[in-house]
C-alpha cells in the first residue's frame, strides 16, 4: 500500500472519529449547558419580577412612613379633625398616591377613619379583616415590630378577597419621632392588573400572577414541571415547544405562599444552541472533506521539500515569537499561496498585537469611573446625556438633570483637611447613588464638589422630589460642618431642568440646558443654599 493510500487512510479515520466526538460533545455536553443557561435566565427573571414587586412594597412603607410620622397624623388621631381628613384624606388626594387603602386606628384595633377604593373604578371597597370597624391585633397589618427608621411597623402582602394587597403599618408618632403612640396607620396597594402592567414594563418581562383565589389557575401549574433553584429561590419550569414555562410561589415572612409569578419566554438559548451545533458538525465535515481532497492531490513528492521549509518556518516563529520573519516563498501553486497566506497572517498577528495594546491603553485611559468616589465622572455623563438626549428626542419623552454642589466645601477642606473633605464627598456620593430608584438613572461626579444627575423619562415635578429626597438624604447623614453657615452640618444645593428635546433643536440644545442646570443651581446657592431651585420648561423655553 503506498505511502499516498496510508496517509489518505489515516486521515480519514482521523476525521470521521473527529467527527463523531465533535457531535457527542456538542449534543451531550455543550447543548445541556444551554439548556441549564435557559433554567438560570428564567430563575434570575423571576428573581427580578420578585425585586420588582419588593421595591414597591417598600415605597408604601416610606410613603406610610411619612404620614405616620407628621405632627397632623397625631393631633388627628386625638382630635378627628375634620379639616385633616377635608385637606389631605379626600378621593382625590388618596388617588394622586396611588393608594387603595388607608385606615387610622387606635392602640386597640378600632378603626378611627378608613377608605378602601377601587382606583380604576373609582367606587368604595369592604375588606373582611375590617368588618365591624376593628382588626384584629394579630392580623398581618397589625404585627408591627421595631424599625431600623425608628418606631414600630411592619411591610410586606397579604390575600384579600380584592386579591393580594401590598401593605405597610406604622405607629403613629410625632414628625420628630417622639411619642406617645396613640395609633396605627395603614397603607395598601392591590397588586392588581394595573401595577402588573406597572411591573412589567420595569422589569421589561412579560409575567402573570396566579394565586390561591384564581381557582381556574392551580398555583404555578406544578404538574409535570422540574424543580430548580437560583440562591435562595425555589422555582418551577418545564418546556413547550419552542418557549419556557417557569414559576415560582411569593411567600410572606411565615412562608406562606400568597400566589405564584408565572413567566413565558421564547427558547432562544437552545434554539441558537442547536444551529450552532448543526453548524459545527457541518464545518467539522466541510473542513474533513476538503482536507482529504487537497492532501491526495498534494501527495506528490515535489510537495515534501516546500512543506519541510514551511514547517521549519513555522517552527521559527513558535519558538522565537519574531513576526517580522517572512517566508517568501515564490510559488503560483498552492504551496505558494500557503506561504502567502501564513505571511499574511503572520503580518495581522503582528498588526492585530499593536492594536490590542492601543486599544487596552485607550481602555486604560477612557475610564469611566471617578477614582474617589467610585460613581461614574465626567466623561460618562457627557456620553450617557448625549445618548439619552437622543432617546428622549426620538420619544418625545421628557429628560431632567440636575446639578448638585456641596455647600461651601472650601471652608469645610479648610476646616477639617482634605482628608476628611474626601471622605465627606465619598459619603455623599453613596447616599445619593442609593436613592437612585431606576437603573436608568445616572449619578456622576461632576467636578471637584459638584455632583449632576441625569434622570430620563422624567418630569419637572418628578425631577424635584426626587431633588429633594437626595438633599435630604444627605443632611441626613449629619456630617458636622461648622464653617457652613447653610447649616451646621453637609448639605447640598441642586438645580434642577427638565425639557423635552425637538428635533429642530438638535444636540446642541444639550449645552443650552447644561447651562439652565447651572443657572438653577447658581440660584439656589445665592438664596441662600441648602436648597432645590427647579427650571421650569416654560422658562427654559423663554431664555
Amino acid at each position: 500500500m503506498s505511502i499516498r493510500t496510508k496517509v489518505f487512510l489515516i486521515i480519514f479515520v482521523l476525521f470521521a472519529a473527529l467527527g463523531a466526538a465533535d457531535f457527542i460533545i456538542q449534543r451531550f455536553i455543550i447543548y445541556p449547558s444551554f439548556l441549564e443557561l435557559e433554567y438560570r435566565e428564567a430563575g434570575e427573571n423571576l428573581q427580578r419580577i420578585f425585586h420588582a414587586i419588593d421595591r414597591e412594597t417598600y415605597h408604601v412603607g416610606r410613603l406610610c412612613r411619612d404620614w405616620a410620622t407628621w405632627n397632623d397624623s397625631h393631633d388627628f388621631m386625638a382630635t378627628g379633625s375634620e379639616r385633616f381628613i377635608e385637606s389631605n384624606l379626600s378621593d382625590d388626594s388618596l388617588d394622586n398616591i396611588s393608594l387603595n387603602m388607608i385606615a387610622f386606628c387606635d392602640t386597640s384595633g378600632n378603626i378611627v377613619w378608613s377608605r378602601v377604593r377601587d382606583l380604576e373604578e373609582k367606587t368604595t371597597l369592604q375588606l373582611g379583616f375590617m368588618d365591624g370597624g376593628h382588626i384584629d391585633l394579630k392580623h398581618t397589618t397589625l404585627s408591627v415590630h421595631p424599625s431600623p427608621a425608628g418606631g414600630r411597623g411592619n411591610r410586606g402582602i397579604f390575600n384579600t378577597e380584592a386579591g393580594p394587597m401590598l401593605f405597610a403599618s406604622r405607629e403613629i408618632l410625632r414628625s420628630d419621632g417622639s411619642g406617645p403612640s396613640n395609633g396605627f396607620l395603614i397603607m395598601g396597594r392591590f397588586l392588581n392588573q394595573a401595577m402588573l402592567e406597572t411591573l412589567q414594563e420595569q422589569t421589561r418581562l412579560s409575567f402573570e400572577i396566579v394565586g390561591p383565589l384564581d381557582m381556574a389557575k392551580p398555583l404555578c401549574h406544578t404538574s409535570g414541571m422540574t424543580p430548580m433553584t437560583v440562591g435562595d429561590l425555589h422555582y418551577f419550569t418545564k418546556t413547550e415547544g419552542g418557549n419556557m414555562v417557569s414559576c415560582a410561589g411569593y411567600q410572606d415572612e411565615t412562608g406562606e405562599t400568597l400566589f405564584g409569578v408565572q413567566y413565558l419566554f421564547p427558547r432562544e438559548t437552545t434554539r441558537k444552541g442547536l444551529a450552532s451545533i448543526r453548524y459545527a458538525v457541518f464545518l467539522v465535515i466541510g473542513s474533513g472533506v476538503t482536507v482529504l481532497v487537497i492532501l491526495n492531490l498534494m501527495m506528490q513528492a515535489v510537495v515534501l521539500r516546500p512543506l519541510k521549509r514551511l514547517t521549519d518556518h513555522a517552527v521559527k516563529l513558535q519558538e522565537k515569537g519574531d513576526y517580522s520573519l517572512r517566508l517568501d516563498l515564490p510559488r503560483k501553486d498552492e504551496i505558494g499561496v500557503l506561504a502567502k497566506s501564513l505571511d499574511s497572517l503572520v503580518q495581522t498577528i503582528s498588526d492585530r498585537t499593536v492594536e490590542l495594546q492601543r486599544a487596552n491603553e485607550q481602555l486604560t485611559q477612557l475610564s469611566l469611573n471617578d477614582a474617589l468616589t467610585g460613581i461614574a465622572n465626567r466623561r460618562m455623563f457627557d456620553v450617557y446625556l448625549k445618548q439619552e438626549w437622543r432617546r428622549a428626542m426620538r420619544e418625545q419623552a421628557p429628560l431632567s438633570i440636575m446639578l448638585a454642589d456641596v455647600d461651601h466645601f472650601k471652608n469645610f477642606n479648610d476646616t477639617y483637611g482634605h482628608q476628611q473633605g474626601d471622605m465627606c464627598l465619598i459619603g455623599v456620593a453613596a447616599v445619593m447613588q442609593l436613592h437612585m430608584q431606576r437603573p436608568a438613572d445616572l449619578l456622576a461626579r461632576y467636578g471637584g464638589e459638584e455632583f449632576a444627575v441625569i434622570l430620563p423619562g422624567t418630569d419637572a415635578e418628578g425631577a424635584e422630589h426626587i431633588a429633594g429626597v437626595l438633599a435630604q438624604a444627605v443632611r441626613d447623614l449629619r456630617i458636622e460642618h461648622s464653617g457652613s453657615d447653610a447649616a451646621p452640618c453637609v448639605t447640598l444645593s441642586i438645580g434642577v431642568v427638565t425639557t423635552v428635546p425637538s428635533p429642530e433643536e438638535g444636540d446642541g440644545s444639550m449645552d443650552i440646558l447644561l447651562e439652565q442646570a447651572d443657572q438653577a443651581l447658581y440660584q439656589a446657592k445665592n438664596s441662600g443654599r441648602n436648597k432645590v431651585q427647579a427650571w421650569t420648561p416654560e422658562q427654559f423655553k423663554a431664555e
